[in-house]
């Protein structure tokens, strides 16, 4: 004897099943996503960087790149940067100059959470 089966009478279990499923993934995700869509307040970055190129001038022993580095560098501090990294650029074989990063905190953090501003 054959019995046969309609789709409705045999999947449905199954589909019923897999519908439900799919459907608390569905509203998984958009729950997530509506998280991310809203993060709320920023946070503050700690630190700012900033990187300049200082050129070399080869062959000035009294206008050289020590001397121009150490000026950059009292610059900098005047301006309340500090010393992070510096870094030589050769091109083909031959020194171009030199990348120097300095690093200060972030304005935001500079003034407390409620917004006055703090006399220095």
């Amino acid at each position: 004897m054959i019995t046969y089966f309609t789709l409705s009478e045999r999947k449905t279990p199954v589909i019923n099943k897999l519908t439900t499923i799919l459907i608390l993934v569905i509203f998984a995700s958009a729950s997530a996503f509506a998280q991310e869509k809203n993060p709320g307040p920023a946070k503050c970055p700690a630190l700012v960087a900033s990187t300049i190129f200082v050129k070399d001038k080869t062959g000035s022993r009294k206008k050289g790149s020590a001397k121009k580095i150490s000026e950059t560098h009292k610059t900098a501090e005047s301006q309340g940067w500090n010393f992070h990294d510096l870094e030589i650029y050769i091109e083909d074989g031959d020194l171009q100059g030199f990348f120097i990063t300095y690093t200060r905190q972030h304005p935001c953090n500079n003034s407390p959470a409620d917004g006055t501003k703090v006399d220095e």
